[in-house]
């Protein structure tokens, strides 16, 4: 399993917790769980050595249950800002909103500075980033926020040119991005390789992608028949090499160069429980890594941009 960052007490696992506050992923059959049940799973984490956990000012009530359970504990949590939320963006208030968003969130949250906050819409940063990192630059010095960091949004070549130069700026001392097993791109472009020299702490999100990978393609509907056939790709590789997909899925991702922590979500304790024992399985074979790299190098957007499923 992987080492945690003991310097921002960063586990190898993060526990997301959009899950916990909103309905979410393509393969989520049992809903939201309740609050009482969301402050067990929570617990869980924190007993069985999670020790950070990831949420935004989105997702629903999570920063409300993240309060509650944090009483009494020191648990390391990203929260994320979002700009223009709604299509209102007032560039003459941009550090006021953000201000007011930190503080919002502070009061969910029960805490006196957020360890990280994360922008998480990257394309404000196009014409107002000088303004934003000036915004967060104030949040750091007046000890509402301790760090600030950038969550990657699409991980196009787009984005990657409009925030490349600001992701390796000293500001942002972490980096979330999505990577699995049909999504390479942080591989191929080399974004990974250059975060890590810089030493950022990169979370990745989207180990599964938002419950894709573990479907069958029989289950897939007419609006997803593009991921057909990868999927029944990465079954084909699973069945080959006798390796079950959801250990790929950890496996490919937690042993790529550079990750500090995989950032994944659960509705039960059992998936809890599940995460764990995969974050401490073993390692892909080379000639598995070897094939999944080249097999699906291109894999269509439509199929690895999540926003992207319901679009006609």
């Amino acid at each position: 399993m992987m080492e945690p960052n003991a310097e921002l007490k960063v586990s190898g696992l993060t526990l997301g917790t959009v899950q916990l506050g909103i309905p979410y992923g393509i393969n989520n059959r049992g809903g939201m769980p309740s609050e009482e049940q969301a402050l067990r799973l929570l617990e869980l984490a924190w007993n069985e050595g999670i020790t950070s956990f990831d949420t935004a000012a989105g997702y629903g009530r999570a920063e409300a249950l993240l309060g509650r359970f944090s009483r009494g504990k020191s648990p390391f949590i990203i929260t994320k800002l979002k700009m223009g939320a709604g299509g209102r963006l007032d560039p003459d208030h941009l550090e006021q909103d953000m201000r007011r968003q930190a503080i919002d969130s502070l009061q969910l949250l029960g805490m006196s500075s957020i360890p990280l906050l994360m922008l998480h819409n990257t394309d404000v940063l196009k014409e107002h980033g000088d303004v934003v990192e000036d915004g967060l630059r104030s949040l750091r010095k007046e000890g509402l926020i301790e760090r600030a960091g950038i969550s990657i949004a699409f991980n196009t070549e787009e984005e990657y040119s409009v925030i490349g130069s600001r992701l390796l700026d000293d500001l942002y001392e972490a980096v979330q991005l999505p990577m699995n097993l049909l999504d390479h791109r942080p591989l191929r472009n080399g974004w990974l390789r250059k975060l890590k020299e810089k030493g950022k702490v990169v979370f990745v999100r989207s180990v599964f992608l938002q419950g894709l990978i573990l479907m069958q393609p029989k289950e897939l509907g007419e609006t997803m028949a593009k991921a057909k056939a990868p999927l029944m790709g990465l079954h084909e590789l699973a069945g080959k090499y006798g390796f079950p997909l959801s250990q790929m899925a950890v496996s490919f991702v937690r042993d790529c160069g550079g990750v500090d922590s995989l950032v994944i979500g659960a509705e039960t304790e059992e998936q809890i429980r599940e995460n764990l024992r995969l974050m401490a399985g073993p390692p892909l074979p080379e000639g598995l890594r070897e094939e999944l790299l080249n097999r699906f190098a291109h894999v269509d957007d439509a199929v690895i941009t999540p926003h992207l499923w319901t679009a006609r």
